[in-house]
């Protein structure tokens, strides 16, 4: 049998304050659109009101703006922050965690000068290459290959197949997952004579503690020097960036986006959705950028930009307005035409 809880013990857990009925069990968690009976799902976008006042959940967190009432047999619970504390009740019913106890797969290529520390979990077919650090309690999946004098810290959680080449620096509390590719050679090529030469990539990735790198990101070494994600930076599926890229501590950048070289993206910004930034320009401090935006100059300090090429969102919504005027200056010239031409025919 599943686990049940009482909606007034979630109500205090959450620091919400509980409407209806009390005495309700609540035993999984789902969507507005997906609950029944036994559910509880929340509301935190009004642009879901609807699915709010048909779902079937025996009970909805929402936000304080949150008028409706529930029927006799459903609870709402308003919470400052429904998003916070639906996370909340969502650790309450998650299954426990999966556990890798400490232990070295004798289907992994340890190299012999190879540094690892205690209650380390190494997957089978795991290389770890000559000279390489792993940190205690650290766990390196299935599949995962960690480079040359390559160091990560303790207590990191490398999924299966990553790849994190020669001489990169991985800080603690590291989460990296699959597919992820870790200091691949920056795009360095010069066009000459004989053809299409290739420069030298010698420089490094540094990633400090508590950073977590979505799946299938590729992360390019540094022509000389560090590509560095500093800490707490988190990066979503698919993301990618160039050689010597700077990323400043807890800045976000979501799927798809991309950042060429030389960037330096500044403290707490976020970069959305397939977002492209140019190379060798600065986004400030807080800085937004909205989805698909194409970004070729720098971003001031706490500055929203938006479009391509990006400009402040008020820029884009009056260029966004200018066909239409246009359009509608077609049809008033037209007019003038024809009471033009009707006067033309009287005289």
């Amino acid at each position: 049998m599943g686990k049940e809880i009482n909606v007034s013990e979630i109500a205090r857990i959450t620091e919400g304050k509980l409407i209806g009925n009390a005495n309700l069990a609540i035993k999984s968690v789902a969507s507005l659109k997906e609950a029944g009976g036994g559910d509880i799902s929340f509301l935190a976008n009004r642009k879901y009101n609807a699915q709010a006042q048909k779902t079937k959940a025996s009970a909805i967190i929402a936000g304080e703006d949150f008028t409706e009432k529930p029927n006799d047999s459903q609870a709402f619970i308003i919470c400052k922050n429904p998003n916070t504390a639906f996370s909340k009740v969502i650790g309450l019913f998650a299954p426990p965690p999966i556990k890798f106890p400490p232990s070295i797969d004798p289907k992994s290529s340890v190299a012999k000068s190879a540094k690892i520390g205690k209650d380390v979990h190494i997957g089978p077919c795991a290389v770890i290459d000559e000279e390489a650090e792993i940190g205690d309690g650290s766990v390196i999946c299935a599949g995962t290959y960690v480079g040359h004098y390559t160091r990560i810290g303790s207590k990191c959680l490398i999924y299966p197949n990553v790849s994190i080449r020669e001489r990169c620096i991985i800080g603690s509390r590291v989460i990296i997952h699959s597919g992820t590719v870790i200091g691949s050679d920056g795009f360095g090529f010069e066009a000459g004579p004989a053809g299409i030469q290739k420069i030298p990539q010698v420089g490094i990735v540094q990633i400090d503690d508590d950073v977590e790198i979505g799946g299938n990101c590729t992360i390019d070494r540094a022509r000389f020097g560090r590509t560095w994600l500093k800490r707490g930076v988190k990066l979503d599926n698919q993301v990618h960036l160039a050689h010597n890229v700077v990323v400043g501590e807890f800045s976000m950048l979501i799927g798809q986006s991309g950042v060429a070289g030389s960037t330096e993206i500044g403290r707490g910004a976020i970069i959305a959705a397939q977002a492209g930034i140019n190379g060798h320009i600065t986004i400030g401090d807080g800085a937004r950028i909205a989805g698909t935006a194409g970004v070729l100059k720098d971003v001031a300090p706490g500055e929203s930009v938006v479009g391509t090429p990006a400009e402040s969102p008020r820029d884009f919504l009056e260029r966004l307005a200018v066909p239409r005027k246009v359009h509608k200056m077609q049809q008033a010239i037209k007019d003038i035409e024809t009471k033009l031409n009707n006067l033309e025919k009287r005289t």
